[in-house]
């Protein structure tokens, strides 16, 4: 009954069906466009030399921090006492909470620096993933050279 109304319909009725029968025909006649791929070269790693540089001198700094420190600070009266992290440490740091107290730090300022980095987070041209480790690296560093003059 459908079919039969279309066929003795309008005129303008039959115009605009042909035209859609037609517009549907001419899209199938045409390709489909290249699935999308993904090229190893506009890929970025996220922990690509930079990163692990960076994260190794951090780990040294540290390293070197946490044996000085457990070996060292607050066992001679000549060696100061910690400054900075005393409520991390204490006045009289175990060997195993200097150590452990410092491999946490460790972890906690890779972890940050890595989502900051894998998310490309930057202020201007400043980018955030290298903030956790040169802060750190620089008081570690101090610290390890500080306990290594005064302590020995």
């Amino acid at each position: 009954m459908g079919i039969r109304l279309l066929i003795t319909g309008s005129a303008s009725m039959r115009t605009l069906v042909t035209m859609l029968l037609l517009c549907g025909a001419a899209t199938f006649g045409q390709e489909l466009p290249d699935a999308p791929s993904i090229s190893s070269a506009n890929q970025v790693r996220t922990a690509d030399k930079a990163f692990w540089l960076s994260t190794g001198v951090y780990g040294a700094s540290v390293a070197g921090d946490a044996i000085t420190t457990s070996l060292w600070v607050g066992r001679t009266s000549n060696c100061p006492r910690e400054g900075v992290a005393v409520g991390l440490h204490g006045t009289r740091p175990s060997s195993p909470r200097a150590a452990l107290t410092m491999a946490g730090e460790f972890v906690i300022a890779s972890v940050a620096s890595y989502e900051f980095k894998k998310h490309n987070l930057h202020i201007g041209k400043l980018r955030l993933w290298d903030l956790p480790f040169v802060a750190r690296t620089y008081t570690h560093s101090h610290d390890t050279i500080n306990n290594i003059a005064a302590c020995r």
